[in-house]
């Protein structure tokens, strides 16, 4: 009854320890934890049995050895949840198997004197031996501490085993329970290095309980006259699940900080994302404003790199803002952007393994997560890239979400943008469709004056000089009559509804009809049409007109080149024809510029400027659409798309 009442004081904190773990799982789950409430009821387990021993009979061996027992597999269960691989059940469960399994069978088997030295030796070398195995070979990539541990297992089980061979068992529990709980103290600094309060308490602590076995047994061998209070063993204890409890309480603090830090820093994004919205509702373009985005990303985010792909109109992708890459990084980025088409991008979107509610992982451009940048009406504008993420793959996740509600909102303003600044441009040709009619018509009648008294004078002067200065004030006045006319075309709304082109023969005449300017320059043109394609809604000579206008411009456009090249590709798309012109050249300087009549790039008395301006007006005339892109790493591309023609339509659906 004495000795329970001693021991009643450590029984009752050891319960509230147990408690206290009990709640901490709940809160803090985990296999570390789940293992930690385990030990501590093995410890409370081991103190509460020996406050009943007996010191007589069989009860008392059995108390005895579930005693022992229980505080070897404390040691155990606390090794095993110190080491690094404690979430990988296959592994926690092979380290509880060879290390539990073979110290709880030598406990009961010395308390109970079996006389079987062989067995007992077999016990303690699978403890000790698997044990420096497990530590070589849990992990591919050893350290010099993994091989310090398995030496130090080795060389104890060495001399364990020949003293239990000898008949000799103490030197095997003393060397398992010094190990077990002084390792726990070099792992949990292995598994937190960090100098806090309860890293410190846990590891010094675990050093001192193991040490608590070695000098208890010196000072009753040597000192057994010393009187010591036995309470005096168990403060280790104390210091580890007290240490043990404040860690967990440092690492909440260290997850509940870094929260706010991250809400800090989405915060400072979602600031410098609106602003940078805002100044893309103001008609800025939203290429140009990437690599800021990417750059407020990185900024406030865990991804170490972020990159915007915007879709040209022709398909392939354009890299338009990075942040986090090294320039060769840049460099591949954009090559293999580059050979990513429309097509592509939409596989990769549809085949990749989800990340979230609209995001992917995927392989492609370097590896990490891609963000769709989809507009409201469905059409992909682009991606995000975001790669080298430095958190857990929970948070990692949420961040995830939020950037996605970003790129929708992004898109958004990205399509509104293109509308707005696409409007802009069809109010201000329409005005200057209205303008240049009204001069137009004016210009016409003092021309025709010109031109009819020119042809008078013509035939009236004798002198060939005087001829001839008459004749070339008539060739410029029909050159200002052309003039006229091309702007009466760029002004003019009919409705085209009834008529009908064959595409592949307007083609192959404006083809033929350049055929030998082509040969001279040593031009390339690649053709590439679907055999069978529809009438399409537009004029004869006005889809003439416009091929041969752009075909014009290419040609003029890689006349300077060392490649020349000029590449039309045709497809249909649904009641929707696809012409798609090529070049090697330069590109086009001012994108935005280029539609505008009498903005022109070729030299003096070359070009009117009326060419794309013209093009244009036949194409919305006829419900049609052109597109400007330059290319990568050169060149440029115009696509026109124009409609079938109403009829076959018409047709179609009747049948």
């Amino acid at each position: 009854m004495n000795t329970f009442l001693d021991k009643l004081p450590t029984i009752l904190v050891l319960g509230v320890l147990v408690g206290i773990f009990l709640s901490l799982r709940k809160h803090a789950p985990s296999a570390r934890t789940r293992l930690w409430t385990y030990a501590w009821a093995l410890i409370f387990l081991h103190f509460f049995v020996g406050a009943f021993e007996t010191r007589t009979g069989t009860v008392e061996n059995i108390l005895e050895s579930v005693d022992l027992a229980a505080l070897e597999l404390s040691g155990v269960v606390f090794v095993v949840s110190m080491i690094k691989a404690v979430d990988d059940r296959i592994k926690r469960l092979a380290l509880l198997a060879i290390l539990g399994a073979s110290a709880a069978f030598h406990a009961f088997a010395v308390t109970f004197a079996w006389n079987a030295p062989v067995i007992l030796s077999s016990a303690l070398a699978i403890f000790f031996f698997g044990g420096a195995a497990y530590a070589v070979l849990v992990s591919p990539r050893r350290t010099a501490f993994q091989y310090s541990v398995a030496a130090v297992f080795s060389a104890t089980g060495i001399w364990a085993v020949r003293d239990q061979i000898h008949g000799n068992s103490d030197f095997g529990i003393l060397a398992i329970l010094t190990l077990t709980f002084s390792l726990c103290g070099f792992l949990f600094w292995n598994r937190y290095p960090r100098l806090s309060p309860g890293v410190i308490a846990v590891s010094g602590g675990f050093l001192c309980w193991g040490a608590v076995f070695p000098v208890s047994t010196m000072l009753g061998t040597h000192l057994s006259s010393l009187q010591m209070n036995p309470e005096l063993w168990n403060v280790p204890k104390y210091f580890v699940a007290f240490g043990m409890v404040l860690a967990l309480v440092e690492d909440k603090s260290g997850i509940i900080e870094a929260a706010h830090q991250r809400e800090r820093a989405e915060n400072r994004m979602l600031v410098s994302l609106s602003l940078i919205t805002s100044r893309l509702l103001a008609e800025k373009d939203p290429a140009a404003l990437c690599g800021e985005i990417a750059s407020a990303i990185t900024g406030a985010t865990s991804f170490g790199r972020a990159a915007f792909m915007l879709a040209n109109e022709n398909g392939p992708l354009q890299v338009s803002g990075t942040s986090g890459y090294e320039p060769h990084e840049i460099e591949q980025l954009c090559e293999t952007a580059s050979r990513c088409t429309s097509e592509k991008f939409k596989d990769v979107c549809q085949n990749g393994r989800r990340a979230g509610n609209n995001s992917i992982r995927t392989t492609e451009f370097g590896g990490g997560i891609l963000i769709p940048l989809v507009s409201s009406r469905g059409s992909r504008l682009g991606c995000l890239l975001l790669a080298d993420s430095n958190i857990e793959s929970a948070s990692e996740s949420t961040e995830v979400m939020k950037l996605e509600v970003l790129a929708t909102d992004l898109a958004v303003t990205m399509e509104n943008a293109r509308l707005h600044h696409r409007l802009m441009r069809s109010e201000k040709l329409a005005a200057l469709g209205q303008l240049v009619a009204g001069v137009a018509h004016e210009l016409n009648n003092p021309l025709t004056g010109i031109l009819g008294y020119a042809e008078l004078l013509g035939e009236e002067v004798e002198k060939p000089a005087v001829a001839s200065r008459i004749q070339k004030l008539g060739n410029e006045a029909r050159r200002m009559k052309r003039i006229v006319e091309g702007l009466l075309r760029f002004a003019r709304q009919n409705n085209p509804a009834t008529r009908a082109a064959g595409l592949e023969a307007a083609l192959r005449d404006v083809v033929q009809l350049r055929e030998y300017h082509l040969r001279k320059l040593g031009i390339q043109v690649e053709i590439d049409m679907p055999p069978v394609l529809p009438p399409i809604g537009i004029g004869d000579d006005e889809l003439k007109q416009v091929l041969l206008n752009l075909l014009n411009n290419a040609i003029d456009a890689i006349e300077e080149s060392a490649q020349r090249e000029i590449g039309i590709h045709v497809t249909r798309r649904g009641d929707t024809v696809r012409v798609q012109f090529e070049d090697s050249g330069p590109g086009f300087a001012d994108l935005s510029r280029a539609f505008d009549p009498f903005y022109t790039t070729k030299p003096v008395g070359k070009g009117t400027g009326l060419g794309l301006s013209i093009c244009y007006g036949i194409a919305q005339e006829c419900g049609g659409e052109i597109a400007l892109s330059n290319l990568q790493p050169y060149g440029a591309s115009v696509v026109l798309e124009l409609p079938v023609s109403t009829s076959i339509t018409a047709a179609v659906l009747t049948a």
